[in-house]
């Protein structure tokens, strides 16, 4: 009788092992096929090659000169004056200099926000030609002391998609220089 009841346990214990094993190995199938197409993008590289980045970078130099141009002549006009007229002297600048500022600052407010739309809807065409499931940053920047490091975020698999995201920008935006000058 124990014996019978023993055997009886094995096959209870042998069948749930089997069971186990069988999950474990469909679960695994399941896992391979959800991971899918991964595709990685170095946004840094997408930014800086993004033909505004160079626009940006411009006005963000003019306002810099700018600034320090009108920091030199409010020095040489403000030497030799009391505290009241560099007061005076100085607001008289500031208020000539904030609309120029503000200008220049709208502008690359402008350039960003189109360069970030750009990225995105390449992004977006390149996962979709390629049949991607999911696109993500190759990197992150990360501040050590007085130096940025660049970490990758993904250190094995996908695929580095990011010179076809720049090109997708490139082709886009010599598509629309197209049309614009046909109106022209």
């Amino acid at each position: 009788m124990q014996v019978a009841e023993k055997r009886a346990g094995n096959k209870v214990v042998f069948i749930l092992l089997f069971t186990v094993i069988i999950f474990l190995f469909l679960s695994f199938q399941n896992i391979e096929a959800a991971v899918g197409k991964i595709g990685l993008v170095n946004l840094a590289e997408v930014i800086s090659g993004h033909p505004y980045t160079q626009n940006i970078n411009q006005l963000s130099s003019n306002l810099r000169e700018e600034l320090q141009k009108r920091q030199e002549e409010l020095n040489a006009q403000g030497k030799g004056l009391d505290e009241t007229g560099l007061k005076k002297l100085e607001d008289k600048f500031n208020k000539e200099w904030n609309p120029i500022k503000e200008k220049i600052l709208a502008e690359i407010k402008s350039y960003q926000a189109a360069r970030y739309s750009d990225i995105i809807e390449a992004i977006k065409a390149v996962g979709d030609k390629g049949k991607y499931d999911l696109i993500i940053n190759s990197e992150i920047k990360v501040p050590a002391g007085n130096d940025i490091l660049n970490y990758p975020i993904a250190l094995y698999g996908g695929e580095d998609i990011t010179q076809d995201v720049i090109a997708e920008i490139v082709t886009k935006l010599e598509e629309e220089q197209k049309e614009k000058d046909k109106t022209q």
